[in-house]
């Protein structure tokens, strides 16, 4: 059995990813989300497949991912195949051109 985790399934491309991929009741798809019980709800009513398993993590919380790797490991039986990287970071760094420093910090790359 194959097995997927995919970020950010909440909503939108994600949450297609998650459709798609759990089609086949042969893949496990791990589908991690910051708000479970919202997400949780969501693929009950629209999916309803007993292969997807949603997990709480956020991707900004290093703590808060290395907990959602004792809930993951189980599911997937300390096995993972895929890793679809869907979610958004904003980060609160910036390389913004008018931002502080963004010129020095992208030297390099705007001489070369």
């Amino acid at each position: 059995m194959p097995s997927y985790l995919i970020t950010g399934v909440s909503r939108g491309i994600g949450f297609e990813l998650l459709r798609q991929v759990s089609e086949d009741p042969n893949n496990v798809v791990v589908g991690l989300v910051r708000d479970k019980a919202t997400t949780d709800k969501k693929v009950l009513a629209e999916l309803n497949r007993p292969n997807i398993h949603i997990v709480q993590a956020d991707l900004a919380d290093y703590d808060s991912l290395k907990k959602s790797v004792d809930v993951v490991a189980p599911i997937i039986n300390g096995s993972l195949d895929y890793i679809i990287a869907n979610a958004g970071l904003i980060s609160k760094w910036s390389g913004r051109a008018g931002s502080p420093g963004a010129r020095e910090r992208y030297a390099g790359v705007l001489q070369g």
